[in-house]
């Protein structure tokens, strides 16, 4: 997924939010000012990053690592702290900025890892299960605050966590890539591997945790989500990663096909940024499908939400009907031939 564009987007929203709650204490407001201020620079950080290692640059890399890792370690720990506080619109807020944070930060150093040498590979390396742990404590606690925001960016926010959470898995297919190519010394092979179990095992686990805010979602995304989910929590021993590719990216697909993301269609006041939020997380989840699939998918995820140009008719029933047998022709080929099975009524 394009984490760079993501985090612009993220960022812009945030930045227009600071400004707008009149209700906001001064308090939330410094917490969510210093949660930005850390973000961008460590945005700054992993491209700079990114460009020392294709110039093979390694003290570059060490150095604008260790500046990422601080701002994000700064950002995640103002943004909890919020969470203890009265405000939960701000703490959200800054909790989803600093997960799309990690989410870039895990995304570069698991793609540069075998493009680095020495000492730089084996710091990249053993950043990526802090990063992890890290992060997957902000998706828990974002989690947490869902029954105390406004009813109107519920189901935003549970979007959101759903996204960060199970929207994609870059760091599992880099990692997989790394470790099969056979080039990483054995030591850094092994710290990889030891974080691709652990990526791995975080996906799998939050596939069934976010069954439980599924009834939060949007009701017309309910039951493929909860399709996906029942059929991936089900399979029995590890996910291959080309397939939880697919799965993640059918997620994101359907996600970014709501149309409260990107704060578009004149969306106004907190739906209209956390739409913004949301917007800066999803978006490239079709790349991980089929193409005829994904043009299937789009066309009628179209329709179901407006602005399609899929030909079905019957009504949103059997839009829905339609999203789900695709689903299920696709994960049945994917997981042996077992078919999807429909949620229960």
């Amino acid at each position: 997924m394009s984490h760079s564009r993501r985090l612009v987007v993220a960022i812009a929203a945030l930045a227009v939010l600071v400004a707008v709650p009149a209700t906001a204490s001064a308090k939330s407001s410094t917490g969510s000012a210093a949660v930005q201020a850390h973000v961008v620079k460590a945005k700054k950080a992993v491209k700079l990053m990114n460009r020392a290692a294709k110039a093979g640059d390694s003290a570059g890399v060490v150095r604008q690592l260790r500046s990422a890792r601080s701002h994000n370690a700064a950002a995640s720990r103002k943004a909890r702290a919020m969470a203890s506080g009265s405000d939960s619109v701000a703490a959200a807020r800054a909790l989803t900025l600093a997960g799309t944070s990690y989410e870039q930060l895990i995304a570069a150093i698991t793609r540069i890892v075998d493009e680095v040498t020495g000492q730089a590979q084996v710091l990249v390396a053993r950043a990526t299960k802090p990063a992890l742990a890290d992060q997957a404590q902000i998706i828990r606690i974002l989690a947490s605050l869902l029954d105390d925001v406004p009813a109107s960016v519920r189901p935003i926010l549970a979007s959101i966590v759903t996204s960060l959470a199970v929207g994609d898995a870059d760091e599992v297919t880099n990692m997989d890539a790394a470790v099969r190519s056979g080039e990483l010394p054995v030591n850094v092979s092994a710290i990889v591997t030891q974080a691709l179990d652990m990526a791995t095992q975080y996906i799998e686990m939050a596939f069934s945790a976010i069954k439980a805010i599924v009834p939060m979602l949007p009701t017309a995304v309910q039951g493929p989500m909860l399709q996906i989910l029942e059929l991936v929590t089900n399979t029995v021993g590890t996910i291959v990663p080309t397939v939880l590719r697919t799965v993640t990216g059918l997620i994101d697909t359907i996600l970014g096909s709501l149309p409260f993301v990107g704060g578009s269609a004149g969306a106004g006041g907190l739906t209209g940024i956390f739409g913004g939020l949301l917007g800066g997380i999803t978006g490239d989840g079709q790349n991980a499908l089929p193409s005829d699939s994904a043009n299937i998918l789009s066309d009628l995820l179209g329709d179901l939400f407006g602005g399609g140009s899929s030909p079905a008719g019957g009504g949103i029933s059997a839009i829905i009907s339609s999203i789900m047998a695709l689903i299920s022709n696709l994960l049945s080929g994917l997981f042996g031939g077992v078919a999807a099975p429909a949620p229960a009524a």
